[in-house]
This record gives structure tokens, sequence and C-alpha cells, in this order.
């Protein structure tokens, strides 16, 4: 019996769509490991940019299988920490931390815009059209 072509459609769209589902996992799962903290900014209470050198932060992140552990120093001392689950596609990532060391905002949940270039993954936080963070990390063989 021949497939009609609205029903060779619809199997054409699902195909592509699990194809881009499937393609966006892949993605996601290249962020697997652990890395180091190569530089950052934010925005502070009253809206002005701070460098995270200004601070000497330093930083670790380890993603897998879905989970993040952080810890962040400054000046060689605890400054923050967090874990808990993440998810996204191959240029959004969102972090739900379990556990903090600071009060949550926005729900608990931090979207994040990200590129990865070989080993060099940069993630960029925005808020109301701002940018209120930007983080670069570089893999640890």
């Amino acid at each position: 019996m021949p497939i009609r072509p609205s029903l060779r459609l619809l199997a054409a769209t699902l195909l592509c769509a699990g194809s881009i589902f499937a393609a966006g996992a892949a993605d996601l799962s290249r962020l697997q490991g652990a890395w180091q903290l190569q530089s950052g900014e934010s925005v502070d209470g009253d809206g002005a940019r701070v460098d995270y050198a200004s601070r000497g932060l330093a930083g670790t992140k380890v993603l897998a299988d879905g989970r993040f552990a952080f810890t962040t120093t400054s000046n060689g001392v605890f400054w923050a920490g967090g874990s808990g689950t993440y998810e996204g596609d191959g240029s959004r990532y969102v972090e739900r931390p379990l556990m903090a060391s600071y009060p949550l905002e926005n729900g608990g949940s931090y979207e994040f815009r990200y590129t990865l270039e070989g080993d060099v993954w940069t993630l960029e936080r925005w808020e109301g059209g701002r940018r209120v963070e930007r983080e670069v990390w570089k893999r640890l063989p």
C-alpha cells in the first residue's frame, strides 16, 4: 500500500525534529569533563561591571551525566561553590543548583548562551537584553 504524501511529510518532519534533538544532546555531551576558569566578568548590585581578575577569582567546574559542581576561590580563599543539574542544547546551557553557598536567584535557574571552540567554553548570561555575566573556561586534560 503506497504511503500518502501527507504521511511522508509527517514522517520527514518527525525524523528531522528527532535529528535536531539528538544533535543538541550530542553538542551538550561535549561539555562533560573538568573545566578551569580563565576569565570572566559580572554586573554587581549597582549595575557596574566587575572583572573577575580584579577579585582574584579562580575556579573549577565539573560536568558529568547532567550534573555539575563548582568551587571558586578569591585570592586563594574559598569564595563560592555549588552543585546541581544542568540541561540545554547546542547553544543554551541551564544550571539548576541544588546546593549553593550563595542565595539562589531567578527561581534557582541560571540560563546561559554558550559557545564551545575546541577546549574553550564561553558562557554568557543575559537579563532584560543586558549581559550580566560572562565566563571563559578551558577544559582540563
